[in-house]
């Protein structure tokens, strides 16, 4: 088991990885502290040659710990388990997410707004990802994945 700790400027992105997941890389962009990634669980896609099923738990902290804008280079669905989160994506209104609802976030969409919607509670989610396999799980605001 590998462990990853990103601590940009705001962001302390902790992603604790499966030897399976050797090949994901530590993000290049300074996101803020707002996401904890505890576990993630990441297996090649057999059925889709080059690409990976990442999926990782998510922590939002109440309102105030925002990450700086980031893209992913691949499709993101999350699925908020807890509390209220607000996210959104360039170019489209930010959207309330509530526990048992989903959100999802195209390939390389600049993701804007990933928060909790709680000034003093923490919302949690879980996020499946479809990466190319190799490629850094979070990428710079300026960077394209495609």
């Amino acid at each position: 088991m590998r462990l990853f700790v990103i601590i940009p400027a705001t962001l302390a992105f902790t992603c604790a990885s499966l030897a399976s997941a050797a090949r994901a890389q530590p993000a290049e962009a300074p996101p803020a502290k707002a996401w904890t990634v505890p576990t993630p669980f990441s297996q090649l896609l057999p059925d889709v040659p080059g690409k990976r099923l990442v999926v990782v738990a998510l922590t939002l902290p109440p309102e105030g710990a925002k990450p700086h804008p980031h893209r992913h280079p691949g499709s993101v669905y999350v699925y908020v388990t807890q509390g209220v989160a607000r996210l959104g994506v360039e170019g489209q209104p930010v959207q309330v997410v509530q526990a048992g609802e989903g959100f999802f976030e195209p390939q390389g969409a600049l993701h804007t707004v990933s928060e909790s919607a709680s000034p003093t509670q923490a919302a949690s989610a879980i996020a499946v990802m479809i990466v190319p396999d190799g490629a850094p799980l979070v990428l710079t605001a300026d960077a394209h994945s495609h």
